[in-house]
């Protein structure tokens, strides 16, 4: 049976319909450290933005804990600490509501949703989460409010926000929960970027294998996905069925720039690395492999490793920055480190690395060195991806250095786990977390 539903089944619709499915049913999953790490910044944050709201009003100006409706909205509250909207389809909790001017159905004033955020900026998920409660809302007060209050990061730092056309995805969001909430079946399995984090990864995963579902392929889109749905192509072994080589023409010399997800699905089927057309890597006496870790949330790099080649000769390094104070440092080490070389070629794995150096270089005092590094430097997955296909289900380092034999010390070592240790170490202070993370680095530079 169905349960109500909850802030957490809206939100969890901004990411995939089976996972607001499950949860409405009250399906357990397990969290991931990520997903965890989100939670915990969240509780760490909220008495801050609370202790700062209280400074801003007067107690008098503030309720607390209210269960929402047009009587309790009616008590005209500055502004409200938590409060839960509930009726026979909705529980959903507000982490606080501003009065504002204008007409509603209160009278000469209307109320607009407030959000505890410990991210530093505000991003999409943000502002269509305030978006869903300002509809929610609107049930109340039968206005919409147009816009919402944001309190960001650690200075829990006050913005305003307008929501333009967040509020036509926010109801078309809770008609879709509404749906799910009726519905007797499941929806389709759909594997997306959040799987990585989500408490049903494992679950899902082990159904998507055995369904052999396209979307294990994680270059085909949803819209990809339905259109060979109308040609009855359902598994990735129809799909690998599919594939035809293509004729040598007048055309053949063009560079090939497309995903043939057919070859693709071929590989996993036949367990075979393809190589098409006939792919050039830059070369050079001497090879770096650069890979870069960072803060997503502050957007600063904090560790950058290099594994050089030089004929036999094979050096490792690791630059370390405590803090964005110490990013600048960092870089001008790297920055020396290379220029000690005699016309290198780098290598990255995606394009991380050339947008992390391209703003480095706009606080750099040296840009020549900067310049030389941007225009030696070669994204191997631009490489990969229109000519190599390996028998994995995406084309990420892990899987693919996994295919030919690399490993990692740590069995859960992925992007989002580093962002865990580098949280771990910030809190602790604990050198053995600074330790993983440089192993783990310079890993993916030998896997590179």
């Amino acid at each position: 049976m169905p349960s109500k539903i909850t802030g957490d089944v809206v939100d969890a619709l901004q990411h995939c319909r089976l996972k607001a499915y499950y949860q409405l049913r009250g399906e357990q999953g397990t969290q991931s450290g990520y997903e965890k790490l989100l939670i915990e910044q969240r509780v760490n944050q909220e008495p801050r933005i609370i202790e700062k709201i209280q400074r801003e009003y007067g107690e008098a100006e503030i309720a607390t804990n209210l269960k929402l409706s047009a009587a309790s909205l009616s008590k005209r509250a500055s502004l409200i600490l938590g409060g839960l909207l509930e009726d026979d389809r909705y529980a959903v909790h507000f982490d606080a509501l501003r009065k504002i001017d204008g007409p509603s159905a209160l009278g000469a004033y209307r109320y607009e949703p407030v959000l505890f955020c410990a991210a530093p900026r505000v991003r999409a998920l943000d502002r269509q989460q305030l978006a869903t409660r300002a509809v929610l809302l609107a049930k109340i007060q039968k206005t919409l409010p147009n816009g919402g209050t944001v309190y960001l990061g650690q200075n829990s730092a006050r913005t305003s926000i307008r929501f333009g056309s967040s509020l036509t995805r926010a109801e078309n969001i809770l008609k879709e929960a509404e749906r799910l909430q009726r519905a007797e079946a499941p929806p389709k399995l759909l594997l997306n970027d959040h799987c990585r984090i989500c408490l049903f990864r494992d679950r899902c995963r082990d159904q998507a294998i055995r369904e052999d579902n396209l979307s294990l392929l994680r270059g085909i889109g949803e819209n990809a996905i339905k259109r060979y749905a109308r040609k009855d192509i359902l598994t990735l072994t129809q799909l690998a069925h599919t594939f035809r080589p293509r004729r040598c023409g007048k055309r053949a010399d063009i560079p090939l720039t497309r995903r043939d997800h057919a070859l693709h699905a071929l590989a996993i089927r036949d367990r075979t690395i393809y190589v098409l057309g006939a792919p050039t890597i830059p070369e050079a006496r001497v090879r770096i492999y650069v890979d870069m870790e960072g803060d997503p949330e502050v957007g600063f790099i904090y560790l950058i490793g290099l594994v050089v080649c030089e004929g036999e000769r094979v050096e490792h390094y690791s630059f370390w920055a405590d803090d964005e104070k110490g990013e600048a440092d960092m870089f001008t080490r790297f920055l020396d480190t290379v220029a000690q070389y005699d016309a290198p070629r780098l290598y990255s794995y995606g394009n991380y690395e050339r947008t992390a150096i391209a703003r480095m270089r706009r606080q750099a005092r040296r840009k020549k060195p900067v310049d030389a590094i941007l225009a030696a430097l070669t994204n191997v997955l631009t490489i990969i991806y229109p000519h190599f296909y390996f028998p994995t289900y995406s084309n990420g380092l892990k899987e693919t250095a996994g295919c030919l034999g690399c490993r990692w010390t740590e069995p859960d070592a992925s992007g989002t786990e580093s962002v865990v240790w580098r949280k771990n170490w910030e809190k602790t202070g604990d050198a053995s977390w600074k330790v993983k993370l440089i192993q783990y680095n310079l890993e993916d530079c030998e896997a590179l």
